[in-house]
């Protein structure tokens, strides 16, 4: 078996090199990655509105059948194993959140397991993967994760302190008015390839045309108004550094995420950054 490890990790080694082009969009709209407003601009439509999901071993090059299972790996091997993988996802922007003080050995099986789902391959950024459902009854990491008590804290703490679950924002401010959403994905999937994107993107807030008045809520597909205190806030967001910290555009883009994730039992976020 040590034999096959070593070979295994010399295809590991080697699968970095199947970097694909980036994706068309970010030609398209001239975007820079290495301006962050820019990146994750861009890193959001390409995961949530172009990108198409395809198999890890897909886009690693690393079959899942190479894979040996945990009961054939001595401790050692699995944590020679993990650590391997986890550099391969990462040159493939994908980010692995075990809680810190978590074996290495104990992370090859969550590893294993991800090899069976399809997520959406990224040209730049950052894809975080997560592996809990935020259920303290069935944490994947006893002894080791205290995020669902820190929740519960967080939000027994707002409770006395009479702190609200909606947003504390201005959203006539920014927020755009009915269809405006489905005819500015038209227009970035039909532009012209001169055109930037990127500024497209902030049109939104930036378009001297759109009359504040007439901005004057935030809708659903059929044009049905919501507002926004009546999305619910996970408690994944209060303890998030990007939760109502006064950045507009961030806050309409979690708005939008809580709202597509409404009825989900697993609610999940990749821009999450832990406070």
């Amino acid at each position: 078996m040590q034999r096959y490890i070593e070979q295994l990790i010399e295809d590991i080694h080697e699968a970095t090199g199947n970097i694909r082009p980036p994706h068309e969009l970010w030609e398209k709209s001239g975007a820079d990655p290495d301006c962050e407003p820019e990146l994750e601009d861009m890193s959001y439509v390409e995961q949530y509105l172009y990108g198409e999901k395809e198999p890890i071993a897909q886009i690693t090059g690393i079959s899942q059948e190479q894979l040996p299972p945990p009961g054939k790996l001595t401790r050692k091997q699995q944590t020679l194993l993990a650590t391997e993988l986890e550099k391969l996802l990462q040159y493939f922007h994908f980010y692995l959140d075990f809680p810190k003080n978590y074996p290495v050995h104990l992370r090859y099986p969550f590893i294993l397991n991800l090899w069976e789902e399809e997520y959406v391959p990224l040209s730049f950024g950052e894809n975080h993967i997560e592996f809990c459902d935020y259920d303290e009854e069935f944490c994947p990491f006893p002894g080791y994760c205290t995020l669902c008590s820190e929740v519960q804290a967080q939000m027994k703490y707002e409770e006395e302190h009479g702190c609200t679950d909606g947003l504390d924002i201005n959203v006539k401010d920014f927020l755009p008015v009915p269809g405006q959403i489905e005819a500015g994905e038209d227009q970035m999937k039909n532009s012209d390839p001169d055109n930037d994107m990127s500024s497209f993107l902030l049109e939104i807030n930036e378009n001297d045309d759109i009359n504040s008045e007439d901005i004057n809520g935030f809708y659903d597909d059929d044009g049905n108004k919501i507002e926004p205190h009546s999305v619910p806030v996970p408690g994944l967001c209060t303890i998030c550094r990007k939760y109502q910290n006064g950045d507009e555009g961030e806050d309409l883009l979690c708005l939008m995420n809580r709202y597509d994730q409404r009825n989900e039992t697993d609610f999940r976020c990749g821009a999450f950054d832990k406070k």
